[in-house]
């Protein structure tokens, strides 16, 4: 299946999910000079991704769209392929946040690939995100 990446009013098509997940980040990331992480959501409706920077906690900077090529050009049901899933650490220091996400690795030897972290300072404490594929 190719994929479609939108962004800045440019697109480009890669063969992969995986590829265009990272094109879309590198690309937010040569246009930002700081950020924490990434945010990155499936609207299986559409079955598009969003990705977007985020620093303390916030969206920032341009969207970029990645689109699934294929499926749209042939009927039938849609085939929605689950990439990454998302897990949070809240700790009250960081110590303790990257020490949790630690543990829970330790016992998730089913977990192939990290896809990314992403870091927030909230209210409620320190935030660590970590994006995998299982």
């Amino acid at each position: 299946m190719a994929f479609r990446v939108e962004y800045n009013g440019e697109d480009i098509q890669l063969a992969t999910l995986e590829a265009a997940l990272d094109c879309a980040r590198n690309a937010i990331a040569n246009d930002l000079d700081r950020f924490d992480g990434w945010a990155v959501e499936h609207d299986e409706d559409v079955d598009d991704w969003f990705v977007q920077a985020v620093r303390n906690g916030r969206r920032v900077g341009p969207l970029a769209v990645i689109s699934a090529l294929d499926h749209r050009t042939r009927p039938g049901p849609a085939i929605v392929e689950e990439w990454e899933r998302r897990v949070s650490f809240v700790g009250q220091t960081p110590a303790e946040a990257f020490a949790m996400a630690a543990d829970w690795l330790e016992r998730r030897p089913d977990i192939e690939t990290l896809g990314d972290v992403g870091w927030h300072h909230t209210a409620s404490g320190h935030q660590l995100r970590i994006y995998f594929r299982g």
